[in-house]
């Protein structure tokens, strides 16, 4: 981390930038006043909702919110790209390099400098061939994050973490190859990480595969289709008892999109970063209205495989399916803008990257399990005079949840406070919430939809500055937080169901 840290900021100083930023791209400075409930205070909630703040994080949105993307949108921000692109000694033939790394602001002040998929690529280019068109191999040397499988990044994977969280300490690498014609496209790849195998106590080399191909069907129609293989290592439990049980995965996923007078676009955080001088980038430039009608619908499906361990026979393993799908809808007339996206995801593929629930166990046989889901939609209109854009989202999400058959969630000795079974409330990977054993007269507690509407105001005051203004509400009755009862156990109890938070940015992007 020291190397890159010093590489980084020799290359800043010592290069001189040009007017259009330079080597810092994907620029996001925020400056941020919220309260993401200003009906609670501090230690009435869980997760501790602080009074009014400078400052914000993934606390303060929806679930609706960041969809294709892994920020919150109120970090501050920036990605150095170091980037040379040259001719090759041979005919056709170009070669590049990007050395990009993330720069991210902790809240303390401190910075954290990481490797955001820098990559060296050769680009082939046959006689007679189009100008996008050829065949490229590129090599990331330490994170191959951004080569994913899937489209919407909220049910991508494939990433590092496909590995575990153990292996990202280490790096995970990868090479891509890709053939890209006029109107389809092919690719294989791989990535390899090392991970510690607790039978050797030594770390081994896993090995992932990713293979994809898309077809431009007509100038409105594309189909996409992608799928992958992924070492796991073996169950941790097991190895402790001697047992050898390997972890694998595997999955497909596809998608269709339809457009009119929109290309066809992608996560940011999907793409390679470039500082080419001859390609002028702009990823935030500002909403361009060019009247009339243009819109785009898009639906993806993932299925996903991975063996865990079995609770129900000693020693055993059994496969685990996961799915995940996505309807995303825009369009834009004149100076309206209209959205609307539908998710569902099953629990076993919120956890799929953990891998289970608990970790790298499958559920036991007779567990109730429910996916989550839900629909949000959106409009907006622009008023070009005053540079200002109102508007209004609507959303209601049903939250994935489990109910075990056996009273496991206080262990083999549990507390008075978490005997019997209970509903648990997965809201996203490991981020759970207990619901109490009783609900009025029922001798159970389900999870129950969450409803939430957002208002917001973006006044742009400049091409890279802009003032942001979110209110949002929300009903969700499946907070819950532990108290002590008159005999001094702790227990789940639930919260009062009304948020309502504000956030206010002042935001440069460049």
């Amino acid at each position: 981390m020291k190397t890159l840290q010093t590489l980084a900021l020799t290359g800043l100083t010592a290069l001189s930038a040009p007017a259009w930023a330079g080597d810092f791209v994907d620029t996001r400075l925020s400056f941020v006043f919220a309260d993401d409930n200003v009906l609670a205070g501090a230690g009435e909630t869980t997760p501790n909702s602080p009074n009014a703040r400078f400052g914000a994080g993934n606390q303060n949105t929806q679930f609706y919110d960041n969809f294709n993307t892994k920020f919150s949108g109120f970090e501050s921000l920036s990605n150095v790209v170091l980037y040379k692109r040259m001719p090759a000694f041979f005919e056709g033939l170009t070669t590049e390099a990007a050395l990009t790394l993330l720069v991210l602001e902790r809240p303390s002040g401190g910075v954290d400098i990481l490797d955001n998929s820098s990559y060296v690529r050769l680009n082939y280019q046959p006689p007679g061939w189009g100008e996008k068109e050829g065949l490229s191999l590129t090599g990331f040397p330490v994170s191959a994050d951004r080569f994913r499988l899937g489209y919407a990044y909220r049910i991508s994977w494939g990433g590092s973490p496909i590995f575990t969280n153990r292996a990202t300490a280490a790096g995970v690498p990868g090479a891509k190859l890709q053939l890209t014609r006029d109107r389809w496209y092919a690719y294989l790849g791989g990535k390899t990480a090392l991970v510690l195998n607790d039978l050797v106590l030594e770390q081994e080399t896993l090995y992932g595969v990713m293979g994809g191909a898309g077809w431009d069907i007509l100038e409105t129609l594309r189909v996409e289709a992608g799928g992958g293989f992924f070492q796991k290592g073996i169950v941790p439990g097991l190895a402790n008892q001697g047992i050898e049980a390997n972890v694998n995965s595997a999955g497909v996923s596809g998608q269709i999109v339809y457009h009119v007078g929109v290309p066809v676009g992608t996560s940011v955080d999907f793409r390679l970063y470039k500082n080419d001088p001859e390609i002028y980038q702009r990823f935030f430039a500002p909403e361009q209205y060019p009247g009339g009608l243009s819109y785009s619908v898009s639906l993806e499906g993932s299925y996903l495989t991975q063996t865990l361990e079995d609770p129900d026979t000693f020693g055993a393993t059994k496969p685990q399916g996961a799915t995940a799908a996505a309807l995303q809808g825009r369009a834009k007339y004149n100076l309206w803008r209209f959205n609307v996206l539908a998710l569902y995801r099953s629990l076993s593929f919120i956890q799929f990257d953990v891998p289970g629930l608990p970790p790298f166990k499958d559920f036991p046989t007779g567990t109730e399990l429910k996916p989550e889901m839900f629909v949000a939609v959106g409009a907006d209109y622009h008023l070009p005079a005053l540079h200002v854009t109102p508007g209004i989202i609507l959303g209601i999400q049903q939250p994935a949840s489990f109910r075990s058959p056996d009273p496991s969630l206080g262990g083999s000795n549990p507390p008075i406070g978490l005997t019997g079974t209970r509903t648990v409330v997965v809201r996203d990977a490991n981020q759970l919430s207990i619901l109490p054993a009783e609900c009025g007269g029922s001798d159970r507690c389900d999870a129950q939809p969450i409803i939430s509407a957002k208002a917001t105001f973006r006044w742009d005051l400049s091409e890279s500055v802009a003032a942001v203004g979110e209110v949002y509400y929300t009903y969700d009755t499946n907070r819950t937080t532990f108290e002590d009862d008159v005999t001094g156990v702790a227990q789940p109890n639930f919260e009062k169901p009304h948020a309502l938070g504000f956030n206010t940015l002042l935001q440069a992007r460049f």
